[in-house]
């Protein structure tokens, strides 16, 4: 669930039109020290434990030395000094973005320029995945400047959430696209001058990349590789869309005829023109009505909604008795199943028979959530805080994430052949063996 913790009017969750992200004014340091003072007075108001992560001694040393530097920094090495300070409290809903958030009525954030190119981070490495450019789509990055790509995502991710690993982790090659973010990393020297090293696998270049002008918007909501909006220019890796990856435009998908399977991808827990629950029971009766029962659940794109609803909608699941054979059920985990869909896996995990496929989901199954969204009142910065904790396993369960049962490798060359091997191993399992 989303929270506006400011004056501002209510959000729209439906994704918004370009708008033109102009370059962020100059504000003085007094204006920087002041809302740093309204976070910390938000955090300790709002947040149910700031020191879950990092113990409160270690976290105030870096606020007074950041204090200490605004006078000397500049407004990009201010905001990912901030940013940092968020990081350090770990939890995947306490984070700054460095993109204009998809929701009405907000300020664009940092307004930081975003370069011609789109990375995905991958197990084998950090590709360009598309580009303006069609000689840079499919390379594999080697270095920022002289900065190895190992170190210049290590600098990445210590301004993401530091207990969320891999929400983190898929937060971080977009993070890595914004060209001020990455001179205020030590990443770049000169923001209009990007410096790349990059390889096809058997030589390696060096490329210099402009960022686009700042009216330049990317779509960065259930979007890969996607080039700026309204934009003709646009050459992407893959050489076809799979199921899952393919456009959304309601909150769920249910397509009722994938081979052997019924087949439900979820991209927000939430209610649509039937509710959650009724969508349950329609995959239910499709799977139902196969030969052999399977229901595959898809949350690679769920980034969480109402938790709420997520009782419910199991209970029709396990109303099932066609299901209730281990492995009838199959989930599809990913780096985005965040939140609201942490808490749904972990009902599915407690209460069905259900295996899980593909690679570990975003957050812990006890963890800090609650989306609220607070603008710092001078520099104009929506920032993301928790303010509820989530026990949906045991107590004891210290887990970074959940693991799936079988583990897919997330590989470059199955992203650019268009295949989907997490799917595929969802329809081909035998239960029996």
């Amino acid at each position: 669930m989303t929270r506006i913790s400011t004056g501002l009017a209510a959000l729209s969750l439906a994704l918004t039109g370009a708008t033109a992200l102009a370059q962020p004014a100059q504000h003085d340091a007094a204006e920087w020290t002041a809302d740093l003072d309204a976070l910390v007075e938000v955090l300790e108001a709002n947040h149910p434990n700031l020191f879950h992560t990092t113990s409160q001694a270690v976290w105030e040393a870096q606020l007074d030395a950041y204090r200490d530097s605004i006078p000397v920094m500049s407004d990009a090495e201010r905001t990912v000094g901030m940013a940092r300070l968020l990081g350090m409290i770990g939890d995947g809903h306490t984070w700054m973005p460095m993109h204009a958030l998809p929701f009405d009525g907000l300020p664009p954030g940092p307004g930081f320029r975003s370069l011609p190119v789109r990375f995905e981070l991958f197990d084998d490495g950090l590709f360009i995945i598309g580009a303006t450019n069609p000689e840079l789509v499919g390379l594999r990055v080697e270095a920022f400047g002289d900065v190895p790509v190992a170190e210049a995502l290590a600098r990445t991710l210590e301004i993401l959430p530091q207990d969320a690993v891999n929400f983190s982790r898929e937060l971080a090659p977009e993070w890595m696209m914004q060209a001020e973010l990455l001179t205020a990393l030590g990443l770049a020297a000169d923001a209009e001058r990007i410096a790349l090293t990059l390889t096809d696998g058997e030589a390696s270049r060096v490329e210099t990349l402009q960022p686009l002008g700042s009216d330049a918007r990317y779509d960065w909501v259930f979007s890969m590789d996607g080039g700026p909006q309204g934009s003709a220019v646009w050459h992407t890796a893959a050489a076809g869309t799979p199921v899952w990856q393919a456009p959304m435009t309601m909150p769920v998908r249910l397509v009722t005829s994938l081979e052997n399977a019924a087949y439900l991808q979820l991209f927000s827990i939430a209610n649509g023109p039937e509710t959650y629950a009724d969508l349950a029971r329609q995959a239910v009766a499709v799977a139902e009505s196969l030969d052999d029962p399977v229901l595959i659940i898809d949350l690679r794109r769920c980034l969480g909604g109402d938790g709420s609803l997520n009782p419910a909608f199991v209970d029709e699941l396990v109303a099932s008795e066609a299901l209730a054979q281990p492995g009838r059920i199959r989930v599809l985990t990913s780096r985005q199943t965040h939140s609201a869909a942490i808490m749904l896996l972990s009902r599915l995990k407690n209460r069905t028979g259900a295996i899980r496929f593909g690679q570990a989901a975003a957050d812990r199954p006890n963890h800090y959530g609650e989306t609220n969204i607070w603008v710092t009142p001078n520099t104009g910065l929506p920032l993301i805080h928790a303010s509820e904790y989530y026990a949906t396993s045991t107590p004891g369960d210290t887990r970074l994430h959940h693991a799936p049962d079988i583990v897919i490798p997330y590989h470059f060359d199955d992203y650019a052949a268009g295949t989907d091997p997490v799917l595929a191993a969802a329809l081909s399992y035998n239960p029996e063996t």
